[in-house]
């Protein structure tokens, strides 16, 4: 039995079923997972910290101490500080973890459990330019699949029936909060008319919502009309779409042949990485619900903008439908080729006829292909190999 500590570490604004510990705790039985969750601190056991990595986030004192406390009760404890809600950390973590090294924490006692994927780049990116971080072990969960799942079931509404759809829209795109890679996409569609064969929707909202001089000169490289002015506009949906972003809209589900994934990511939306090498992010991967719905609701989806993305699914073992459509390649050297890909699959798609697309994806081998992976999203893996991981200390 993994022995875990019974308290929630964690700053005020967090929401427990979106943590690690919050995961184990609520999966615990369902799935056996084989943790025991103690009330005292005599013998050594896990303890969980979400330690805060929002730009915004204020870590109170007395709780980074009763952390602290915690740890020091037993030399064998070990304190995992969750950072799963994001593929990166901001400098309210980075001081938590400071201030615990500090008081005498020995950096073996402390593993960092985080959603950016490989370990290694996260440590590059955060870690490695203070030689006291040296001895932390990282370890890597997509805990977003859990927490979708968790949601999911906690809604019990009734999944839709995988099987022959009778569609009128080639894509959904449903777009909130601006970043720079969504924004070329935006930009794409519009300047393409795509957004008038979709579900589609366009807040323009969030910090990075003001366009400039880098989206200027991107669309200018991709060929994209440079008239910021046209792409700032906000397309609005519905209100469906705002109230629970972690569903799939009855409309998309009826009438869209293809959901369009724009994963959030932080190392992508810098746009630098943009004319970086194209291998450089090739294992590099982070997944929220906008892929994981796809998987619940049974609907094809294709991701914009992620190297290999398709690779990495498939390593996990959830099937990918992309090679359906793919037209012919430009050799790749950057991930702006990459982009320049993406833009020639959705020309080829809007270029055909709905009954051409649905005659490809109604297809009985296509059903059974998109209910297993909402099987593979229920089985709770990531979480599972979370368990494995932790065991070994």
């Amino acid at each position: 039995m993994l022995p875990i500590y019974n308290k929630f570490f964690a700053t005020p604004e967090i929401i427990r079923h979106k943590t690690c510990f919050g995961h184990l705790k609520a999966c615990n039985d369902r799935h056996d997972l084989k943790c025991n969750f103690v009330n005292k601190l005599n013998d050594p056991c896990i303890i969980f910290f979400y330690a805060g990595n929002q730009i915004d986030e204020h870590v109170d004192n007395d709780l980074v101490n009763q952390v602290i406390d915690a740890c020091k009760s037993n030399p064998k404890n070990i304190l995992i500080l969750d950072t799963i809600i994001e593929d990166y950390v901001n400098p309210p973590f980075m001081n938590c973890l400071d201030k615990i090294l500090d008081s005498n924490i020995s950096p073996e006692q402390i593993k960092i459990v985080t959603a950016f994927n490989p370990a290694d780049k996260f440590i590059e990116r955060f870690l490695e330019h203070k030689p006291k971080y040296n001895q932390i072990d990282v370890l890597c969960y997509n805990g977003f699949s859990t927490s979708f799942t968790l949601h999911q079931q906690g809604q019990r509404a009734e999944l839709p029936e995988i099987g022959s759809r009778d569609v009128e829209k080639h894509f959904s795109l449903l777009q909130k909060n601006a970043r720079f890679l969504r924004k070329l996409v935006h930009a794409f569609f519009i300047d393409n008319n795509y957004n008038q064969k979709s579900v589609y929707s366009w807040h323009n909202e969030g910090v990075e919502s003001s366009w400039g001089e880098k989206e200027f000169i991107a669309l200018e490289r991709l060929g994209i009309n440079t008239d910021l002015k046209k792409y700032q506009q906000p397309v609005l949906y519905d209100d469906i779409y705002e109230n629970d972003e972690w569903s799939i809209p009855k409309e998309v589900l009826d009438n869209c042949a293809i959901s369009l994934v724009v994963e959030t990511s932080a190392t992508r939306d810098d746009p630098n990485s943009l004319y970086s090498e194209y291998f450089h992010h090739r294992k590099n991967y982070f997944l929220s619900e906008k892929t994981y719905k796809n998987f619940w609701y049974g609907m094809p989806y294709i991701h914009l903008g992620m190297p290999f993305i398709n690779e990495r699914l498939n390593d996990e073992g959830y099937k990918t439908f992309r090679h359906l459509f793919e037209p012919p390649l430009y050799a790749i050297e950057t991930n702006l080729d990459g982009f320049k890909n993406d833009m020639a699959l959705i020309d080829s798609i809007a270029n055909k006829s709905i009954d051409e697309i649905m005659n490809t994806l109604n297809d009985p081998q296509i059903f059974r292909e998109l209910g297993h992976n909402r099987k593979m999203l229920s089985r709770l893996l990531p979480l599972k190999n979370l368990v494995t991981q932790l065991d070994k200390y």
